[in-house]
């Protein structure tokens, strides 16, 4: 049993971790024979980028340079398993990114928002506990969806004028509101739509729209822990 490489929960999804797995049980070693055999000083330190690239298919610079010698195999073999592993985590980040923007086209409703002086929040951590919508996005009545073009105009312009004053011309946290974009058809990572001055008068013709993002809080980049603690809304990062 101690030729055995164990397996953990998620660790055969990739090319390179069913490839590791199967080798090191041609070559009758363990977990910690294969973790010994990368190259590390200390044998704890390799553990840890082994289980990584097993879980998600990322294989550390260090690692990889000693993959080779560990696997008794030639560099060629482990390239084209770096490669076929490579495609897979591309063809799975496309999957994920045509199910959100499915999902984006299902759930998009027309929405006014405020274009504003900062495009990142001061302080930051207010717009990354109540969410960067809250603060940009203004409401609309319904039937902007289905009125002519004179009709939205007029809808459009007292939403603006109404929200402009409400707010004396600022956003807090991003600043001043130099104008609105009426967003009225989901694109494919850009939306579409209309610009508006901050009279609520139209100011010029359909343009792509880039989507708000996110700011995550966090303790270090990346770390999205605490993000959402406020707003009933998916953690994303920025």
């Amino acid at each position: 049993m101690n030729s055995i490489f164990q397996l953990r929960f998620g660790e055969n999804s990739y090319a390179i971790s069913r490839f590791l797995v199967h080798r090191a049980g041609e070559l009758g070693l363990t977990r910690s024979d294969l973790a010994r055999r990368l190259g590390y000083r200390n044998i704890g330190d390799a553990h840890k980028p082994l289980t990584n690239a097993l879980k998600s298919g990322t294989v550390a610079v260090h690692m990889r340079k000693h993959l080779g010698d560990a696997l008794e195999l030639d560099e060629a073999v482990i390239d084209s398993v770096m490669e076929a592993t490579s495609r897979q985590r591309r063809d799975e980040w496309r999957a994920r990114l045509r199910a959100r923007e499915n999902e984006h086209v299902t759930r998009f409703q027309p929405h006014l928002r405020t274009e504003t002086s900062r495009t990142v929040p001061q302080p930051i951590f207010i717009a990354a506990l109540l969410g960067t919508a809250r603060f940009r996005l203004v409401e609309v009545p319904a039937e902007i969806r289905e009125a002519s073009t004179a009709d939205r105009h007029r809808l459009v312009k007292q939403a603006i004028q109404d929200h402009y004053q409400a707010h004396k011309g600022q956003v807090v946290p991003f600043g001043a509101i130099l104008s609105y974009t009426l967003v009225t058809m989901p694109g494919y990572l850009v939306d579409f739509g209309y610009p508006f001055d901050t009279s609520g008068n139209p100011s010029g013709p359909m343009q792509p729209v880039k989507r708000l993002g996110e700011a995550s809080l966090g303790v270090k980049r990346g770390d999205t822990r605490l993000t959402g603690l406020l707003r009933n809304t998916e953690i994303v990062s920025s």
